[in-house]
């Protein structure tokens, strides 16, 4: 799958004293180098950084503006040895960005000398408490295990956070009726995450299907018989499929969207008879997140979990407690994406039009869902095994045992008002969804 993120710039300041011997500065410089190198190169990030170290109000100054006219994604405030609170203000009252404070163990300890990292740390928190601003922390060399993985996951909950910032979400459509679960506040949107929301009308997605050629009908259709098994009786009836995944694929390119949310059903599915669903497991498997029912949210949802983690996503429905498995089934009317299964997902008719049964394959996943209540964004996230490949019903199916308990899960959820939607992904991303939260200030409810 293509990977559609920039790469990450991060503004690195490592804090020192001048008045420290000169080889206990050069010790934090190491320190900082080795830091540098591990995001640089086995993290894939940019480095910006206006001098080897800050030691004065001056060289601070110098720093925020340089990672302001860089548009860094995120700040490390590297403690190399002791610094006054001053330096930290200067930068973090400037930049409104996620930031990462890092301290070191007294590293000169064997000499007696005092470096006083730890010293520096603690008082910014008492800094970013009274500037209302959030943190990660990370203790140690980067040497150890530990420190290498939570700088990994501060690096890929700013990458959700950078790239939900730069997103634009396509709503075609309007909700289905009574599916308030769907509605969203878009300036709310822009204010929390910065994403974009365009509408595209339902006359417009329409007609640009109905001005694919045959031609382009005739190419897809060969790339949809590799991907997916039609049976002879459904060929002919297939090219509504690729109409409608060209068209999406048309709708996509021409508003540069990361993300759309369509009205998928009634109209295109039930008046129609061209489900959009098999389009929308294959956009996503390209890096374009598709939900259903004009949920942005759960678009939302997606585009984090994609983020973070940089694997196909899927949106689905919460339909049944297996109490033999203890287990849930997750399931949706065929938009899974074709390289979530082990097989080729069978085009037939789960419903109206036609779309895709398939089974999504076995291993650990997250289920997650941004939601808001009341204006106010909230975090809900359970892991849990993906256990067998048993189809129950017609569409997407997935079964997941999750790690708290499937029907406690299913109880943090009403509690908590999350709806049926949710965005699962393979992999266990909870310490960046958690790291996500922190850095967003959005309340997590993990379970």
């Amino acid at each position: 799958m293509p990977a559609n993120f920039k790469s990450l710039k991060f503004g690195f300041v490592n804090l020192t004293l001048d008045f420290l011997e000169a080889e206990d500065l050069e010790a934090a410089k190491k320190f900082a180098t080795d830091a540098k190198n591990y995001l640089k190169n086995e993290l894939k990030v940019e480095i910006v950084e206006s001098a080897p170290s800050i030691d004065s109000r001056e060289k601070a100054n110098s720093a925020w503006k340089m990672f302001q006219s860089e548009n860094v994604d995120g700040v490390i405030i590297f403690n190399g040895t002791f610094s006054t609170g001053e330096v930290t203000a200067e930068i973090v009252r400037n930049l409104d960005l996620p930031y990462l404070i890092w301290g070191l163990e007294e590293f000169a300890i064997k000499k007696h000398n005092f470096t006083g990292s730890m010293v520096g740390v603690l008082p910014q928190g008492t800094i970013f408490a009274n500037l209302g601003k959030k943190f990660s922390f990370v203790y140690g060399n980067v040497s150890r295990p530990k420190v290498k993985d939570k700088v990994r996951i501060f690096v890929n909950a700013v990458r959700a956070i950078s790239y939900l910032r730069g997103a634009t979400v396509g709503v075609i459509g309007m909700r289905p009726d009574g599916f308030e679960i769907s509605d969203f506040d878009e300036l709310a949107i822009k204010k929390i995450f910065g994403t974009t929301i365009t509408k595209v009308s339902m006359y417009a997605f329409t007609n640009t299907i109905k001005s694919v050629t045959d031609k382009e009908i005739s190419e897809d259709m060969k790339i949809q018989k590799e991907i997916f098994d039609i049976p002879a009786e459904n060929l002919k009836e297939s090219e509504g499929l690729s109409k409608v995944y060209i068209a999406v694929k048309k709708m996509v390119q021409e508003k540069n969207l990361q993300a759309y949310a369509p009205d998928c059903w009634p109209e295109l599915r039930d008046i129609d008879k061209t489900a959009i669903c098999p389009a929308n497991g294959r956009m996503t498997a390209e890096g374009v997140m598709a939900s259903c029912e004009c949920d942005v949210n759960g678009a939302l949802s997606m585009l984090m979990e994609y983020a973070m983690i940089q694997t196909t996503p899927w949106l689905a429905d919460l339909v049944n407690y297996l109490e033999d498995k203890d287990a849930l089934l997750f399931w949706h009317c065929g938009n899974a994406s074709f390289n979530l299964s082990d097989k080729k997902p069978l085009i037939n008719r789960p419903f109206g039009g036609l779309a895709q049964t398939a089974t999504l394959r076995p291993g650990r996943a997250t289920v997650c869902r941004l939601n808001s209540i009341r204006g106010e964004y909230t975090l809900h996230v359970g892991t849990g095994e993906v256990i067998d490949n048993k189809e129950y019903i017609k569409g997407s199916n997935l079964t997941i045992k999750m790690d708290g308990g499937s029907m406690g899960f299913i109880e943090s959820l009403l509690y908590n008002g999350i709806p049926h939607h949710n965005s699962i992904v393979y992999g266990d991303i909870l310490e960046e969804v958690k790291e996500f939260g922190n850095l967003m200030n959005i309340p997590v409810t993990v379970f």
